[in-house]
């Protein structure tokens, strides 16, 4: 059976031995208040680091299936840790928050990486779900190959790679970092506290 191609719902997080067990507690909360399944991460989690600084907490190897809207929707939350050990530009550890998504379930066109139209919506609302429980850095959605790249670029300021996504809700502090927009690639919109962005080829409409 063939892996299947993930899009990813991501945010980061900074962690250390005394925060680890509010981080997984605040994304056990997240996915409760998206009827997520969060048993895998309601459980007592263990700080544990291999011996080459790389941490891997995961959430059970596979995807579930939910019916939300209407629609079949494959989901794995998932969280990875990345230490200085692992990436040298590190000040510090941060845990990276995800939501795995099927890739061939929600695009229309592979090519463009246009989404379904009922699966739109859906996915926004994923994207806030968990940008309000995590405002560190901005929720990205991101496909296989953009997957953690925008953060990536963030703390390293590396600008090359800060657009590197479909979709993104950015907190207040960053938004000097986002206000060069290209508006033909971008809708976006000043809500509040947060900078909503999703990429018009991908969208099409504004999907908030």
């Amino acid at each position: 059976m063939n892996l299947p191609e993930y899009s990813h719902i991501q945010t980061y997080v900074k962690w250390n031995q005394n925060n680890f067990s509010e981080v997984i507690n605040y994304f056990s909360q997240a996915l409760s208040d998206m009827n997520i399944d969060n048993a895998y991460f309601s459980t007592e989690l263990v700080w544990e680091l291999s011996d080459n600084g790389f941490m891997y907490v995961g959430g059970g190897a596979n995807s579930k299936e939910y019916c939300i809207n209407n629609q079949l929707l494959h989901i794995r939350p998932y969280i990875m840790g990345w230490t200085p050990e692992v990436i040298e530009e590190l000040n510090e550890s941060w845990l990276e928050i995800d939501l795995l998504l099927w890739t061939e379930e929600i695009e229309l066109d592979y090519r463009m990486g246009q989404l379904k139209d009922p699966y739109k919506l859906i996915i926004w609302d994923l994207l806030e779900g968990i940008s309000n429980r995590f405002t560190e850095t901005g929720v990205y959605f991101t496909n296989e190959a953009t997957d953690g790249k925008p953060w990536e670029s963030l703390i390293m300021n590396n600008e090359n790679e800060l657009w590197s996504f479909d979709a993104a809700i950015i907190p207040i502090f960053l938004f000097e970092k986002y206000k060069d927009i290209n508006e033909e690639n971008f809708f976006y919109d000043y809500i509040g506290d947060k900078l909503y962005i999703a990429r018009k080829l991908v969208w099409n409409i504004k999907p908030w």
